[in-house]
């Protein structure tokens, strides 16, 4: 009895650390350019790397010049944990020098309407994070995975359908869109790869 009202007392001060702006933990929520490139160019092509398998078809012009869904997975992958720089594709070694040509020209075509994008989806970034009726609830959720979790990273992204990605050790990639129309649905993904990223670290 003692240890649990000692869980709960250690809940609470947390949740109070959180409202007053000092707690240690820190969630992060971004809408990385670089990441939502690679997520644009799946859509683009048509190629279907799950759980990013939801899109119409595309032109397949991509994996006509040697894309396919390893390489793909590996460029998103290792683009969410910045070990390649997601700004410029050229530097991604990704494929052929075709290939990479390629996408250094659909870059430049990405960039004038991926600006406009991001700052359309930060309103409802702010729904998915914090909602007006419970506004602290996805951090509350969220207190069972702090003590094994040093932070964790949201990167969202635009696609059709909401789904999520875990890349560890502490990320996820968040896919929806404007139209979503339910927020809930964000955050049980985000609860979800919480719990994903945590079981991982154990």
């Amino acid at each position: 009895m003692i240890e649990e009202q000692t869980v709960q007392d250690d809940e609470q001060r947390k949740r109070r650390m959180y409202r007053q702006g000092t707690s240690p933990w820190s969630l992060h929520a971004d809408l990385p350019l670089g990441v939502n490139f690679c997520v644009w160019v799946l859509q683009r092509d048509g190629l279907a790397v799950p759980p990013f398998a939801r899109h119409p078809p595309g032109d397949g012009s991509l994996q006509a010049l040697g894309l396919d869904a390893g390489l793909w997975l590996s460029w998103f992958t290792e683009t969410v944990i910045g070990q390649r720089s997601p700004a410029n594709p050229s530097l991604a070694r990704l494929g052929t020098p075709i290939l990479q040509q390629r996408l250094q020209d659909l870059w430049q075509r990405y960039l004038p309407g991926a600006e406009d994008w991001r700052w359309s989806s930060i309103e409802k970034v702010r729904e998915i994070l914090s909602s007006p009726e419970e506004p602290s609830q996805l951090w509350d959720d969220l207190l069972p995975f702090q003590r094994s979790l040093p932070e964790m990273r949201i990167f969202c992204v635009q696609y059709p359908h909401v789904v999520s990605f875990v890349v560890p050790p502490v990320s996820v990639v968040l896919g929806f869109n404007e139209a979503s129309r339910s927020s809930s649905e964000a955050r049980r993904h985000i609860l979800q790869a919480a719990e994903k990223l945590s079981r991982q670290r154990e």
